[in-house]
């Protein structure tokens, strides 16, 4: 992390943090997110089993939630250079998201306090940009959302679409009121031992978040004339 990212360090709660800028760094500030903990333990001694791009586990939960979402977020980082995003990138890898969210609670405010987009990878499954929990919390306002849409028809996959989900540490960063999404991961029946990851997926998302946001400096004064909405005040 610390050959990509610049101030990596973990804060008083044990989540990694980072950051870099890209370009000029006059554009948005836009946060990476995943969770580094599991539903369970790993099983000791386990095979990661591959077939194909789908990836299991002999014994136990895979793990892929949230670790996809990790390997999603590097490889954004690795390659936003490739893109014409200028501004500032944040990541952050959470603790104990899966036993309600602390890790992201813990966070310090001040630090999340530039952010104009938070994109959690989080999600299971493909092609799904969560914008809401459920009809409980809107996450975004409706433009974020349909910006993710039109990024991904740019990508060549015009299939990615708004959709509720459920709890995740978008629901922490909405309640600030920082525009968020959770997109998918590419993993599925997450929380069994069946368990699965699709590598096609993996790269449909980072492919989609690079295009995003390569395209996300034209669209600032559209998408963030406040910079924080209060849809979430």
């Amino acid at each position: 992390m610390e050959k990509v990212l610049e101030h990596v360090h973990l804060d008083v709660y044990g989540n990694l943090l980072g950051e870099t800028v890209c370009g000029s760094g006059a554009g948005p500030t836009v946060l990476l997110c995943a969770h580094m903990d599991t539903v369970d333990w790993i099983v000791p001694g386990r095979e990661v089993i591959r077939e194909g791009d789908v990836f299991t586990s002999s014994a136990g939960v895979l793990g892929a939630d949230d670790r996809a979402g990790m390997a999603i977020v590097m490889a954004v980082v690795r390659n936003v250079r490739s893109t014409e995003f200028s501004g500032r990138l944040k990541v952050a890898f959470t603790r104990e998201e899966e036993v309600g969210r602390y890790g992201s609670k813990a966070m310090d405010r001040e630090w999340l306090n530039d952010v104009d987009l938070a994109i959690v990878v989080d999600r299971r499954g493909n092609r799904d940009i969560v914008t809401s929990r459920g009809q409980i919390q809107p996450f975004c306002d409706p433009a974020v959302g349909a910006f993710f849409e039109h990024a991904g028809a740019a990508a060549g996959m015009p299939d990615w679409r708004m959709v509720p989900g459920g709890i995740s540490d978008a629901c922490t960063f909405a309640s600030y009121g920082i525009n968020s999404v959770n997109l998918s991961a590419g993993y599925l029946d997450e929380h069994t031992e069946q368990e699965r990851e699709d590598l096609r997926w993996v790269r449909e998302t980072t492919n989609l978040i690079l295009t995003a946001l390569g395209m996300l400096e034209q669209q600032v004064e559209r998408l963030f004339p406040d910079r924080l909405c209060q849809f979430g005040r």
